[in-house]
């Protein structure tokens, strides 16, 4: 049966194609003829221009198909070039967002360290209250501003589909500017934060302790119970032991603050933070032109 069906379709088809055949060569054959009548007739003048506006009429066909591509063309790179820009939108506005976070943070760390570096030019041991500003210049953050859909465009050529050669040149420049930026920001991370991490670790876990011996019994005292509940390889874990009684090094604000490695550790502290944010900032400003352009 399924034979027959496969063998039925395929004469079927053969017929189609052989009628469509006939009839584009009955239409040939009636072209031919009238071409024949009007030479024979000595209708050259007729015939020379039937023919020039066969040929007009083939032209403007040409003509008219090549017009219709160009504007489906267009509307398929305008319908790119308009997801292509949201999306580039959507980067710049989430890194614009992130930035002003991490400047912030970087601007916060930049004036610890520049008030604990003030405190070494005073005479007198430092008011307690500096004692909360110590620990913030040690922290530090890495961020990169989302740049996937402007470097895909750059990378795969695709840039050109985008309509605005200002934008074009804007959106080259803004990378080129960033990876600058980056890499100063990384080179100041090297340079100075962790020269300073390291020296402040090694004077401060030596030096400097924020709570007073009663204050630590009284905290463990006050949590005994549920420490004791604790597995015993938990127990082990546990920061000081159950029956300290001494602190092993002393505070003394004095001391610190005489401490020349201290000062160049603020010092790296202060050159690091303050330039870091800067460069971030710069970037912020950056991110914003772009997306006013887009816009």
């Amino acid at each position: 049966m399924l034979w027959f069906l496969f063998f039925t379709t395929l004469v079927f088809n053969a017929q189609k194609r052989s009628q469509y055949l006939l009839n584009q060569l009955s239409m040939i054959s009636f072209f031919r003829r009238i071409r024949r009548t009007q030479v024979s007739e000595s209708r050259f003048g007729k015939y020379l221009l039937y023919a020039i506006g066969e040929i007009i009429l083939v032209v403007i066909g040409i003509l008219i198909a090549l017009q219709i591509n160009e504007w489906n063309n267009e509307r398929h790179r305008k319908e790119t070039e308009a997801t292509l820009i949201k999306q580039l939108k959507n980067d710049l506005e989430t890194s614009a967002m992130e930035l002003e976070d991490i400047t912030a943070f970087y601007l916060k760390r930049a004036q610890a360290s520049a008030a604990v570096e003030r405190a070494f030019w005073k005479k007198g041991t430092p008011p307690d209250s500096i004692i909360d500003l110590l620990g913030s210049p040690a922290r530090s953050r890495i961020y990169s501003p989302v740049l996937g859909t402007a470097r895909s465009l750059i990378n795969s050529g695709k840039i050109d589909i985008l309509s605005s050669d200002s934008l074009k040149n804007g959106l080259i420049s803004y990378l080129e500017k960033v990876d600058y930026l980056l890499k100063d920001i990384s080179r100041y991370e090297e340079t100075y934060y962790r020269e300073a991490v390291k020296s402040f670790h090694n004077i401060l876990t030596s030096v400097l302790w924020t709570e007073s011996l009663p204050e630590i019994q009284k905290r463990i005292e006050e949590n005994r119970d549920t420490i004791m509940q604790r597995k015993m390889f938990q127990l082990k874990l546990n920061n000081y032991p159950l029956d300290l009684d001494t602190i092993p090094f002393n505070s003394n604000l004095e001391d610190l603050f005489k401490n020349r490695d201290f000062y160049i550790a603020y010092k790296n502290f202060s050159t690091a933070h303050r330039n870091i944010y800067y460069k971030y900032d710069v970037i912020l400003e950056l991110t914003q032109d772009l997306l006013g352009q887009l816009e």
